[in-house]
């Protein structure tokens, strides 16, 4: 499905750094990040994205609404339908969303689909698996046959959508500056194959194929080769070159892709292994007019649940699996988001000495910071299905409006802004 790259030209494709919101700021970097969890996650995101919506801010000589500043949106799982139908629709996103798929039962019509006859015969291929029928869904249902290309005829953010490969357990964004590597050309590249990719829990659905090609040209970035020097091994850039030197070496023709909770849960370690290379100048650069960076993680992720530890008996083998996997994903989530606030914080040492300064800020909206106890024990509850009912979708995108509207980190950033200009 993915088509070959002719010749390789920096200048063309899906790229951060060739993607422009022509109205947006200069003056802030607005990044947001959706974990996994299937609807749960998708609605939660959603919900953050409606209170950005009515988040006015008078700056840069203009006032504002904060949806129309995110610059970047990474995603995983779950949060990728949110993060892609927002870069396909922009604002138009807010129609819609809701009913094509929040409060749509998309499991059961999976299985429908699964159950024709007419898919049958597809499914006796060894070329197309069960995430294919999933892609051929999503593609009919939810993105209306979009491709990569389409997302640059939007005003809309720049969207990062994650999975993992599934031979190294790194994370794979579907971006050009990765297929560059596969030398493929993400342009014609169905957007439902992306969300199909990142979504693919792995035994339930299949591995996403991706075809590596060779001899279009392409030139590896300086950083990949000098940083598996003999004794960095251990570093992760090293681990970062060699993993993408793989790919280049075209000894592996072909790139399984599965879910992207499994490489990370926050949306936020592709990104991040990008950042953790790039160093903060002591002076601001020429024709740099940032003053506010702020990324901020919409986390969808439960606690565990307690109420085993206070009865006499052993919980049921699908309630440890649960709990293994839940307590694996909640500690890397921890480790990710101290390395985050790390870097922030070193970022902010270095550019408090700016004139002006610059300023990075950390935002985390999760289940967490919903204050009613009641409220927050019925969010943790919710299962991470494609599926939950119109209620439950209302009371996550509620929660979530609250939970960043409370925030005192995002008030602040709020009240920064607003003095940008006095």
């Amino acid at each position: 499905m993915n088509d070959p790259l002719e010749q390789w030209d920096r200048h063309r494709g899906y790229r951060s750094e060739l993607h422009e919101r022509a109205e947006a700021s200069d003056e802030l970097q607005l990044l947001l990040a959706f974990s996994g969890g299937g609807t749960r996650a998708a609605a939660f995101a959603y919900g953050v994205l409606e209170e950005l919506a009515v988040t006015h801010v008078a700056f840069d000589g203009r006032v504002r609404s904060l949806v129309d500043e995110i610059d970047q949106v990474s995603s995983v799982s779950g949060g990728s339908f949110t993060a892609a139908y927002l870069g396909l629709h922009g604002r138009e996103a807010f129609k819609d969303f809701p009913e094509r798929f929040l409060e749509r039962n998309v499991q059961s019509e999976l299985l429908l689909s699964l159950l024709s006859p007419i898919n049958w015969l597809k499914l006796f291929s060894p070329y197309w698996e069960r995430s294919d029928l999933a892609a051929e869904y999503y593609d009919r249902a939810i993105f209306e046959g979009a491709r990569f290309r389409d997302l640059e005829n939007v005003d809309g953010p720049f969207v990062v959508i994650l999975a993992t490969d599934l031979t190294t357990g790194s994370p794979f964004a579907f971006v050009q500056e990765m297929f560059d590597f596969l030398c493929s050309d993400l342009w014609n590249y169905p957007l439902s194959r992306a969300v199909a990719s990142s979504s693919a829990v792995p035994i339930v659905l299949s591995p996403i194929t991706l075809r590596n090609y060779d001899g279009c040209g392409f030139q590896a970035p300086k950083w990949v080769t000098g940083a598996q020097a003999p004794g960095r091994e251990l570093d992760r850039q090293y681990v970062n070159a060699r993993n993408l030197s793989g790919y280049l070496a075209k000894k592996r023709r072909y790139v399984r892709l599965v879910d992207g909770v499994i490489s990370d849960n926050l949306g936020v370690r592709g990104p991040f292994e990008k950042w953790s290379s790039f160093e903060v100048p002591k002076q601001r650069p020429m024709g740099n007019r940032t003053r506010e960076v702020a990324l901020v993680i919409v986390n969808a992720q439960t606690t565990p649940d307690e109420r085993w530890d206070t009865l006499d008996l052993l919980p049921s083998l699908a309630v440890i699996l649960d709990a293994a996997t839940s307590a694996q994903v909640n500690r890397y989530n921890f480790e990710t988001i101290d390395l985050m606030k790390q870097k922030f914080k070193s970022w902010n040492q270095r550019t408090d000495g700016w004139d002006p300064p610059e300023h990075y800020t950390l935002i985390e909206t999760s289940f967490v910071d919903v204050k009613d106890p009641n409220e927050r024990a019925y969010l943790n509850g919710l299962g991470t299905s494609l599926h939950l009912p119109v209620e439950d979708v209302t009371r996550l995108r509620r929660a979530a409006r609250q939970a960043l509207r409370e925030d005192p980190r995002f008030q602040a950033l709020v009240a920064r802004l607003a003095r940008i200009d006095g």
